[in-house]
Order: structure tokens, then sequence, then C-alpha cells
């Protein structure tokens, strides 16, 4: 199976988000929930976000193989300095997104620079275990979503 095609299965799979909030915010629960998106926004918080991100893929690409999909190139374990140049690209100038395929646990990571927040796709016990270690010492959250 190609790599196109793992990541059209896996997108389809059980969906968990990694954020600064432990829990969705519904619609109609007050709050100033799009005063502080706009907040987060911000390049200077973005930046903090997203480095917090750097450092869980980081850490998580020491126990397991990565195959990046960027501007439409693979490239299996990138270096850490080109990951991290990777992932702020994705939020400089017109946003975009990676797709970090961990074909041995059969998961699937997304960073995406219009979001908040970074997806994860199928993780089993373990690997969702090990995220939420990673995350948690990042100060955000894992939880389940409907991506």
């Amino acid at each position: 199976m190609d790599q196109y095609t793992k990541i059209d299965e896996l997108i389809n799979t059980s969906c968990y988000v990694i954020d600064p909030l432990p829990q969705r915010v519904e619609r109609d629960n007050g709050g100033q929930y799009f005063a502080v998106e706009e907040y987060f926004l911000q390049p200077s918080e973005l930046n903090r976000l997203y480095r917090k991100f750097i450092n869980i893929l980081l850490k998580l690409n020491c126990y397991y193989d990565f195959h990046v999909r960027y501007h439409e190139g693979w490239n299996e374990n990138p270096s850490p300095a080109t990951l991290t140049d990777w992932v702020f690209q994705c939020i400089d100038g017109e946003k975009d997104y990676m797709n970090i395929v961990v074909d041995h646990e059969n998961v699937m990571l997304v960073v995406n620079g219009d979001d908040l927040y970074m997806s994860l796709y199928n993780p089993n016990r373990e690997f969702l275990g090990l995220v939420e270690k990673l995350a948690g010492a990042e100060g955000l959250f894992v939880w389940q979503a409907s991506c």
C-alpha cells in the first residue's frame, strides 16, 4: 500500500486531538472561546503552541520511525532541525499542513497550521499512553474528537 492510500485509510479511523484545552468547548457553552482563540492565533502565542507540538513530535520520533509528507514529498525520519522548520512553515504565511505516518503502529499525526491542535489518528493504547505523557509534559491535553 502506498503512503497516500495509507493517509486516506487512517483519516477515517478514530481521532484524538492534542490540544491546549482538556475537552471540546460546546457551541452554546458561554465563555470567551472565540476571544481566547483569537489570542492564541497571535504569532507569538501560535509559535509557543507549535513549539510544544514540535517537542512532542521530536520525543515521539525517539521511539518510532516517521514517514513525513510535506509539500507533496515524503521523507523518512527527517532531522530534528528539518522537522522543526517544516512545522513552523505550516503556520507561516499561507497556512499549510503535514502528515506524519508511523507505519509500525498504523498511526498518523497531522499538523495543520490552521488549527490550535494536532490530530492523532488510530492510536493503540500504548501509543496513546505515550502521547498523553508527552503532551502532559508540555501542558497539553489529549482527548477523543470527531475530526
